[in-house]
C-alpha cells in the first residue's frame, strides 16, 4: 500500500493536507493489522506525478481562494483581481488536464 500516493489522491481530490496524511496513516494501519496473510489487491490511484499535481493545483487554489476573501475584506480592488485571476487560471489548468470537467 502506498500511503503517499493515497494522501496526494485525497488532497488532490480537496482534503486538507494534514487530514490527508492521517487517514491515509490509518488505513496503512488497518490494512496492516488486517490483510497480513490475505490476499491483497493494490489499488491504483494513478501516476504519482499526476497525483502531485493535483495536489499542488488544489493547495493553490485554496490559497487564492484565501488571498481573494483578504483582499475583499481589506478592499483592495488590485489584489482582489489579481487573485481571482489567479483563481481562473489554476481553474483553467485543472480543466486542461481533465481534473474537472
Amino acid at each position: 500500500m502506498d500511503t503517499l500516493k493515497f494522501a496526494l489522491a485525497l488532497e488532490g481530490e480537496g482534503m486538507d493536507p494534514e487530514h490527508a496524511s492521517i487517514i491515509a496513516h490509518e488505513m496503512y494501519r488497518i490494512y496492516a493489522h488486517t490483510v497480513l496473510g490475505g490476499v491483497y489487491k493494490p489499488v491504483d490511484y494513478g501516476d504519482f506525478e499526476t497525483l502531485q499535481i493535483k495536489a499542488k493545483l488544489m493547495r493553490a487554489e485554496k490559497e487564492a481562494r484565501k488571498n481573494v476573501l483578504l483582499a475583499m475584506k481589506a478592499e483592495d480592488a488590485d489584489k482582489e483581481k489579481h487573485w481571482f485571476d489567479e483563481l481562473w487560471r489554476i481553474e483553467a489548468e485543472r480543466r486542461q488536464r481533465g481534473f474537472i470537467k
